[in-house]
């Protein structure tokens, strides 16, 4: 009788600990992905570089600004007349999805892969496979 005791004993705590390490999984993902979304709206974000092409001195200026409520508001600079100037403010909104992202404005949905995140880089590449890098630094 003690031995079918201890048989439901270990049975019951061996389904208690898959039951909590599956759990702790889904935390887990929950939280990078938590990570990733406070990352992405901690402030501006610069454009740094663009693999192939690169961006110009003056359209570093431009930057990205997150937002908690899915909202973006893009900053775009443009060289004229030999000086740097804010071409256009566009607002936008975005979804993240795992490394997914995808941004709409109006009727044009671009979408991206975020490559890695830091507190002051973070890597995409676009939907044409073009490697954008941006920073905390304008400029």
């Amino acid at each position: 009788m003690k031995t079918i005791k201890t048989i439901k004993t270990i049975s019951i705590l061996g389904l208690l600990f898959l039951t909590f390490s599956c759990s702790d999984n889904n935390d887990d993902d929950l939280s990078e992905m938590q990570k990733t979304e406070n990352l992405l709206t901690s402030g501006k974000w610069y454009l740094e570089s663009k693999t192939p092409d690169d961006f110009s001195a003056c359209e570093k200026n431009g930057s990205l600004q997150f937002n908690d409520d899915g909202s973006i508001v893009q900053e775009n600079f443009e060289e004229n007349s030999g000086t740097c100037e804010l071409e256009e403010t566009a607002t936008a909104t975005y979804t993240l999805s795992g490394s997914s992202l995808e941004i709409t404005f109006g009727s044009e949905i671009v979408s991206a892969t975020i490559n890695s995140i830091t507190a002051s880089e973070l890597s995409l590449t676009d939907s044409s496979g073009d490697i954008i890098i941006l920073d905390k630094t304008q400029g």
